[in-house]
């Protein structure tokens, strides 16, 4: 396909991964959306198996305006925190796991208190990584100190 995007082939992955994952609070039993041009939800939006609402923005660095993809995840949260209905949704952002050391790195250009602040603002419960073998999590904190120049 021609114009598929990197963000939407990491959804489908995450989406996969998470239908047969062991923590409750994380498996998937209801998909609201999983489509990264939605216009009316997040990239990713479910119910977990114990009833939490997940809002989920996914980037990849696989695309091809990568460095603008650092400064659209600030953009997207704020943009779904801004929609009714968020006030018992857990906010969070997926990429891909081979790409965390390219956002910590684009990342601290900016005030580690200020991304920090942000991190509690929006508030972001935790960052989602996904690989062909699995997801991961990290804190909004954690994905800011992962790069060790």
């Amino acid at each position: 396909m021609a114009n598929r995007s990197p963000e939407q082939d990491l959804i489908e992955q995450f989406v996969a991964h998470l239908a047969q994952h062991k923590d409750e609070t994380l498996k998937i039993a209801t998909v609201i959306n999983s489509n990264c041009k939605s216009k009316k939800f997040a990239d990713v939006e479910f119910k977990s198996s114990t009833n939490l609402h997940w809002v989920i923005e996914a980037k990849s660095d696989a695309s091809k305006d990568k460095y603008n993809t650092v400064h659209k995840i600030f953009g997207e949260l704020l943009k779904e925190t801004g929609r009714t209905n968020r006030s018992d949704c857990r906010h969070a952002i997926l990429i891909p796991e081979s790409a965390v050391q390219f956002y910590s790195r684009a990342f601290q250009s900016i005030d580690r208190e200020k991304f920090l602040g942000f991190g509690r603002l929006v508030p972001i419960d935790t960052v989602f990584t996904s690989s062909t073998t699995g997801v991961g999590q990290l804190t909004w904190e954690s994905l800011y100190d992962a790069y060790k120049p």
